[in-house]
């Protein structure tokens, strides 16, 4: 997927890491309610430029 907004990071836990997006790298999101943060969190996750552009982040973040 892409990463328009340098979101993509990663998470140790332990032995393990994880591959995350923060919601902090979009503007706007913190004013959201939780159940929108979390289809602006899938909408990071599935960015491809093609089906979810950044535009479409843009439009959820200034909701």
């Amino acid at each position: 997927s892409l990463n328009s907004f340098g979101a993509r990071d990663t998470l140790a836990v332990g032995d393990n890491t994880y591959e995350i997006y923060r919601l902090d790298a979009v503007p706007g999101t913190e004013k959201l309610p939780y159940s929108l943060k979390v289809l602006a969190e899938n909408l990071l996750r599935t960015e491809d430029g093609a089906n979810i552009t950044a535009d479409h982040i843009n439009a959820i973040a200034n909701w």
